[in-house]
């Protein structure tokens, strides 16, 4: 029953713009994809829509007998399904650009109710030099991804984040080869650590009343890209209510450096993530809190940690293709109150690394993909800094058949 009304919901916002187009000579271009995906993993691992969108191996869970791994249990899934449906509604002229609007809906799992991801719902308008966004869209740290055949394009290794957010990009140059950008975001389902909920929430950036802010440029010299960007978070993960509702607030900065080249058959990106408690970007960080103080004082320092991947891409209808991924916790450079830390994992992550190969054959609307990911995690014991020591390594392979029907 949720299905079908988020369905009727979808269909009859696609029926407004119809409306528009008839009275305002607007035109709506419809897109979108149908997959069916078979994987296997040899681990428990954490993943989100049912399998799909694959992150990383669980901890090992020792039995207490023999002392083997209790999750090292293989599994798989057959022909799970996923679907995605938007439209670009390219409208009139308003306030001297054109303007248009976008939405995006992805369906996934093949049990009831299966999966919906509200991914993108945005208005758009664009001047000869520049373009301003407001909605739910990619942050600006995600507006690059590695070309992989699952969903989770390099994720926990790249950035995974999309958000509400009033975004606004300045060409500059003969040939708009300069691009500056500049981004009130605010959290949604992409949340931050704290301690009012288990897991990550949006709700510690609303109480912060403050959005987060991002600040970029990007170059283009022929068939290579490059650029970077900074992003200042803040939020309130604690309120202590017997204190007149009083808030204590966490403080953060995110560097990304980023570049891709495309020439002929061959293609290669990368990305270097660096920064604090980065956990809204789909990264394992988070953070704890500061420990001697005077009584009743209370500070939390951010985990800060780095994280890089790397692909190349070499081939036509026919691609093969090479991903490399490596994050590393760098602790809080401070000590902090044992319990305290809220990170991926208890923040017994001390660091992680993928290598995966795969090939896909476009043929006509058509997509053949094979993939497959060595996913290795070092967990351990958390630190009084919010380094992990004594780690041990956890891997999981996985393989993912993919055939994806795009329109």
């Amino acid at each position: 029953m949720k299905i079908r009304k988020i369905v009727m919901q979808a269909l009859i916002v696609g029926l407004l713009p119809v409306s528009v187009n008839a009275q305002q000579k607007a035109t709506i271009d419809w897109y979108g994809f149908v997959a069916a995906q078979s994987w296997i993993n040899t681990h428990e691992s954490v993943a989100g829509a049912e399998g799909f969108l694959y992150l990383y191996p669980t901890d090992r869970a020792q039995d207490p007998v023999d002392q083997h791994d209790r999750n090292a249990i293989p599994q798989g899934s057959w022909f799970g399904t996923m679907a995605r449906l938007g439209f670009v509604l390219h409208g009139p002229e308003i306030f001297g650009a054109s303007s248009r609007a976008k939405a995006e809906l992805e369906f996934s799992g093949h049990s009831a109710p299966g999966s919906v991801l509200y991914r993108h719902a945005f208005i758009a308008l664009d001047w000869e030099n520049s373009t301003l966004t407001l909605g739910q869209t990619w942050h600006p740290m995600n507006d690059l991804f590695p070309s992989t055949v699952g969903i989770a394009i390099g994720s926990p290794f790249n950035a995974l984040n999309r958000s509400p957010q009033l975004r606004y990009e300045y060409f500059l140059g003969s040939e708009k080869n300069i691009k500056l950008t500049g981004a009130a975001i605010f959290q949604a389902a992409n949340g931050s650590y704290g301690y009012a909920t288990a897991g990550k929430s949006y709700i510690y950036n609303r109480w912060s009343l403050m959005p987060m802010f991002y600040a970029g440029v990007d170059f283009t010299f022929g068939d290579l890209k490059v650029g970077g960007g900074l992003e200042y978070k803040r939020t309130a993960p604690y309120i202590d209510y017997a204190d007149n509702n009083k808030k204590y607030y966490l403080n953060g900065l995110c560097g990304m450096i980023q570049a891709q080249y495309n020439k002929d058959k061959l293609a290669i990106k990368a990305k270097t993530l660096i920064g604090h408690d980065m956990s809204h970007l789909g990264i394992c960080t988070g953070f704890g809190q500061v420990d001697h103080l005077d009584a009743g004082d209370i500070r939390f320092a951010p985990l800060a940690a780095s994280s890089s991947w790397a692909q190349v891409q070499w081939g036509g209808d026919l691609k093969f293709g090479l991903m490399g991924g490596f994050m590393s916790n760098w602790g809080a450079g401070k000590d902090l109150i044992p319990g305290t830390i809220r990170a991926a994992e208890g923040g017994t992550i001390d660091n992680m690394w993928r290598v995966a190969p795969s090939v896909q054959y476009n043929v006509g609307n058509m997509n053949l993909g094979v993939e497959y990911e060595l996913t290795t995690v070092a967990y351990g014991t958390p630190q009084a800094n919010g380094t992990v020591a004594d780690t041990h390594n956890v891997s999981n392979n996985r393989l993912l058949l993919s055939v994806m029907y795009a329109f």
